[in-house]
């Protein structure tokens, strides 16, 4: 298994995500952000099972990324290691932004 590596802006997109579901429903934020963190484990054992990022965005990159309910998390994997970058609404043109804090 790959090492994880994890972009310090994670986690502020997992308390915002967290913050914004749980003004309506506190279980189902904390059962979205379980989710979001089985999703990274997943990425973590098979790093390669998320789609190339280059092809839905209009520059070459080298970052994969995996849907997870409204969300998708943005990764890049490294020789020993995968680093997720970020995780961020999939409805809110994610791929063309994703760099922005």
């Amino acid at each position: 298994m790959m090492k994880l590596r994890i972009n310090p802006i994670v986690a502020e997109d997992l308390k915002s995500i967290r913050e914004y579901i749980a003004e309506d429903n506190e279980e189902m934020a904390i059962k979205t952000i379980q989710d979001i963190y089985a999703k990274i484990e997943d990425i973590q054992q098979f790093p390669y099972m998320g789609a190339d990022l280059a092809k839905r965005v209009s520059f070459r990159t080298e970052y994969k990324y995996a849907v997870c309910g409204n969300y998708v998390v943005l990764y890049k994997i490294g020789e020993e290691y995968v680093e997720i970058f970020r995780v961020v609404n999939r409805y809110q043109d994610p791929f063309s932004n994703f760099f922005e804090a």
